[in-house]
């Protein structure tokens, strides 16, 4: 794509914006509705512990408060990854001409990622759960990620968590089962963040133009590694020792589990494929995926 194409893409994404966008500050999001108590946080056949003998031996009531903490942890990481990407985006476009069909919609990209942290908050704290201390080797990632990452690797990253919590989401949204709050966040999510995934793919495939191949293999390992770390920060031990119940126990479950393989494997599936048409996926980067559960 040449880049007037490229630049009329970025054109047309901000007038999508224009025509289709929500306000994440409005109260109404977060009210809940009749029976919320007793929903879960997420569709439940996207924790990590469904199906397993632990699941089957608890309570639907003790299954929904698991989901509730479950979601405000994969929300958490949805955050950290949001406020990262701004940070590394706005470093990378920060002397860069403001009037660019690309860094115009990086600047409504970046409004939209903090309402999303702003509506993630509201919907966490609507049904009663709260956030969790994340592992430090995902702070530590994060803070490479902010100052050090390159343009395809940034992008490549964000376009992981971005696909990943898009196929959660969709479910999500639909699911009667779900409390209200968490329904309607994840429905605004879905509509905005489709923007911004093709924003991302634009950029990446643009950026490969012409690249070296020892560049190419390093950057696909890192965006590898980074996914990895964003797939295993959503299992926090924190969430489980918070309900009362022994990691070691949960971990063994978890770790058994071949429904929650199955999920985060079709979570991933637009992504690897993704990666897998752009050249972005190499024997290295195949092996931590399949260690991540997403291939």
């Amino acid at each position: 794509m040449t880049a007037s194409r490229s630049d009329a893409l970025f054109e047309n994404l901000l007038e999508s914006a224009q025509r289709l966008s929500f306000d994440s500050r409005s109260p109404q999001l977060y009210e809940l509705e009749s029976g919320d108590d007793e929903r879960h946080g997420m569709t439940p056949e996207w924790s990590p512990l469904y199906g397993t003998p632990l699941w089957n031996s608890m309570t639907e009531q003790e299954r929904a408060r698991l989901t509730r903490n479950e979601v405000a942890q994969f929300l958490g990481v949805g955050i950290w990854l949001e406020v990262g990407l701004q940070v590394a985006l706005l470093r990378a476009g920060h002397s860069a001409d403001p009037s660019r069909p690309d860094i115009k919609f990086l600047f409504n990209e970046c409004a939209d990622e903090n309402m999303h942290s702003l509506m993630f908050v509201g919907a966490i704290e609507a049904i009663g759960a709260k956030f969790y201390q994340r592992d430090r080797a995902l702070d530590f990632f994060g803070w490479i990620f902010r100052h050090f990452v390159w343009d395809e690797v940034a992008y490549g990253v964000v376009l992981a968590g971005e696909e990943i919590f898009d196929v959660m989401q969709r479910d999500w949204m639909t699911d009667e089962d779900v409390a209200a709050p968490i329904r309607r966040a994840a429905y605004i999510h879905v509509v905005e963040e489709s923007r911004h995934m093709a924003f991302a793919r634009r950029k990446i495939r643009d950026r490969l133009v012409g690249l070296s191949r020892i560049r190419r293999a390093v950057s696909t390992l890192i965006i590898a590694i980074g996914t990895h770390l964003i797939a295993k920060g959503m299992i926090n031990r924190r969430v489980y020792e918070d309900l009362g119940l022994d990691w070691e126990v949960v971990r063994a479950n978890i770790d058994g589990n071949e429904h929650h393989r199955m999920m985060f494997r079709r979570a991933a599936e637009p992504f690897i494929e993704f990666l897998s048409k752009e050249g972005l996926l190499n024997f290295g980067a195949r092996w931590i995926y399949r260690k991540s559960n997403l291939l």
